[in-house]
């Protein structure tokens, strides 16, 4: 899945802030379901334009409702016939990788490779760094915000990039694997 280049225009263009933030959480994770004052806190705007946004999208079809509970809980709708299309637009333009490549970025400007891959969960994301200025320890640390803003766990593997060259050439097994698997690439500068 690649990534939209022309950014933060194209996305502005189409969805107001509100319709950004509600639907990244939607239908970023489209098999849970959210009570409406957890979007309201996760979206970071206004009360009364998510509840507004969220009633207009119930309205139009994008989203059902359910009361578990005294509690509404609001899902993107699988049964809206431009779900798949909807989704890969979230995921494409402002959605959690938007999120993830932001997040990487922040982490130091000498990251020779940033590689999401596996098939990722509601729980985490499996994310490979080539770096020679980050351990570990700065990947885990400097992706907390990151984190909870896409409300997943990040999972880093990071490499030396002298490290990730050993592996390559000696053909690793969990390395081969990992390449193997269609990934996003959220960084790269080798040459």
């Amino acid at each position: 899945m690649g990534m939209i280049t022309q950014g933060r225009g194209l996305w502005e263009a189409l969805f107001t802030r509100t319709q950004r933030q509600v639907l990244s959480l939607l239908y970023g994770y489209p098999e849970r379901s959210f009570y409406a004052n957890e979007i309201v806190r996760r979206a970071g705007v206004g009360t009364g334009s998510v509840q507004r946004e969220l009633k207009k999208l119930v309205g139009a079809g994008l989203l059902s409702i359910s009361d578990i509970g005294n509690q509404k809980h609001y899902r993107a709708n699988r049964a809206c016939p431009i779900f798949g299309e909807l989704r890969s637009i979230v995921m494409k333009t402002f959605g959690a990788l938007d999120q993830l490549r932001s997040g990487v970025r922040g982490l130091s400007s000498d990251i020779e490779l940033a590689l999401l891959y596996g098939e990722g969960s509601a729980e985490g994301v499996d994310l490979l760094i080539v770096s020679d200025s980050l351990e570990y320890a700065d990947v885990v640390s400097g992706l907390t915000s990151t984190e909870n803003k896409i409300g997943r766990s990040i999972n880093p593997l990071v490499f030396s990039r002298e490290e990730y060259a050993r592996l390559r050439d000696q053909r690793d097994d969990r390395l081969e694997t990992i390449l193997s698997q269609s990934g996003v690439v959220l960084s790269e500068t080798f040459e």
